[in-house]
């Protein structure tokens, strides 16, 4: 099974510059291209890694509100193994951003399949299996 991760990490080399959420309209949203939001999403799991997020670790809340920032925090999650709930209280974006890619971002790909916990949506908890594009994983 092709995981989000792996998907994103596919088009990233494919198609580097077209906008990683096509139908999304505005500057900030062609700005997020795949490889940029590859980039960032290694960048923001590195720090989240290292801040002991990942599977069976710590749980990561995200901002509600839609937009760029949220997709690239979305995705690290995942790249990360973390498991996302959505809260008012959130980590700031820039801040995870601003980290440097490292090899554990790779290496906890290894502990990450389909039955991995990603996201809980209300009183669900969806596994990384679960989704079937990265719009759906980061979108709702």
């Amino acid at each position: 099974m092709t995981l989000v991760i792996d998907r994103l990490a596919q088009l990233s080399e494919e198609a580097p510059h077209a906008p990683l959420l096509p139908g999304r309209a505005g500057a900030e949203w062609t700005a997020l291209t795949n490889a940029r939001a590859w980039s960032l999403s290694g960048a923001i799991a590195s720090w989240l890694i290292a801040q002991g997020f990942g599977p069976g670790g710590r749980t990561l809340a995200v901002p509600r509100r839609d937009g760029p920032q949220r997709v690239a925090l979305l995705l690290g999650a995942l790249r990360a193994g973390a498991l996302v709930v959505e809260g008012e209280s959130c980590f700031e974006y820039g801040a995870l951003a601003a980290c440097s890619v490292d090899a554990s971002v790779a290496e906890r790909r290894l502990h990450i399949d389909e039955t991995t916990p990603a996201r809980r949506i209300g009183d669900t908890c969806r596994c990384h299996g679960d989704f079937r594009s990265i719009e759906e994983a980061v979108i709702g």
